[in-house]
């Protein structure tokens, strides 16, 4: 893949995003939230232009396009701070699956499926067009798609956790 600016764009992996809660929040013990729940609820965040803020909002506006975006309950610029916040009862997260497998093992936080919605991203490595990766930036894009082949999705949803 190619975009409008000249970068070539080869996906590395595929990743989920997926809700998490503290084990005492109300959608712990439910296997499923609706997307008009989600979207309705002020969220732990990332800043905004984060690769994971803009995923997850372009992903309930292409479903909900008159969405009106809830202010953030807590704005943070770290996923562990977020998972940490999250793990604290402080509110909902909306998180990469790859990165609470740990906190999932641990029962530190629970993971309720959005009932028929698909969070579902590419991540990609980025570099101009026509100059591939050389030396160490060859080996480590090499090392990520041998990762990301082995991630899969990064979990089902809905199940960790719980």
């Amino acid at each position: 893949m190619v975009d409008r600016r000249g970068a070539e764009l080869p996906a590395v992996a595929v990743d989920r995003l997926v809700v998490v809660v503290a084990p005492g929040h109300p959608w712990a013990r439910r296997s499923a939230i609706t997307l008009e729940e989600l979207a309705a609820t002020p969220l732990v965040q990332r800043e905004a232009g984060s690769g994971t803020r803009t995923s997850f909002e372009r992903a309930v506006t292409a479903r909900m396009p008159d969405w009106r975006r809830p202010g953030p309950l807590l704005e943070l610029s770290s996923t562990t701070a977020i998972k940490t916040a999250a793990a604290a009862g402080v509110g909902p997260a909306v998180v990469s699956s790859l990165a609470v497998s740990v906190e999932f093992a641990l029962g530190t936080l629970k993971s309720p499926a959005v009932a028929g919605f698909d969070m579902t991203r590419s991540l990609r490595a980025v570099w101009p067009q026509g100059q591939r990766p050389a030396g160490p930036a060859r080996d480590l894009y090499a090392i990520a798609r041998r990762a990301g082949a082995g991630a899969g999705t990064g979990g089902t949803g809905g199940t960790e956790g719980s």
